[in-house]
């Protein structure tokens, strides 16, 4: 009986191990920084405003007016970004506008950064722009991940 369940678990972990070098199970996201250079970064924020369309812009407000993160999903990718608990969808260029200017207490003391969003196999999903390289994710399959909650950074002395 024993050695039945220590051959099962071998088949197990043998099955699991075949999975995961073939490639069945979703893949990772990672986040590299975009520029370096803040006008750089500047003027890809306000490109971001000028092809709105191109691409679904999510915001996640640690308190209403202060914007944790902004994450933009572009369309012309089989990979979706889904809006995940206190993700909201941006609708216009004036509320992505009005995002970016909420980013601006975050500035003083941290300055917001681009980075980009792709896969393992370097495909750009989209965009992530925000003050610290925080960025909570889950995937739900290997071309859907969903966003999750960021926390606030402690006061200082706290």
């Amino acid at each position: 009986m024993e050695k039945k369940l220590i051959v099962k678990v071998i088949v197990a972990v043998f099955v699991l191990s075949a999975f995961l070098i073939v490639g069945c199970a979703p893949s990772k996201v990672k986040m590299k920084r975009e520029t370096v250079d803040w006008q750089q970064e500047r003027a890809m924020a306000q490109r971001s405003l000028e092809r709105f369309d191109d691409g679904l812009f999510y915001v996640y407000e640690w308190r209403p007016g202060i914007t944790a993160a902004i994450v933009a999903d572009l369309k012309d990718t089989e990979r979706t970004i889904k809006s995940g608990v206190g993700w909201r969808k941006i609708n216009t260029r004036q509320e992505l506008e009005e995002a970016h200017k909420a980013g601006a207490p975050i500035k003083a003391k941290g300055a917001m950064r681009l980075y980009r969003i792709e896969g393992d196999d370097g495909e750009v999903w989209g965009y992530f722009f925000a003050p610290y390289n925080i960025w909570p994710y889950s995937m739900v399959d290997d071309k859907t991940i969903e966003l999750g909650t960021i926390p606030e950074p402690k006061a200082p002395g706290a």
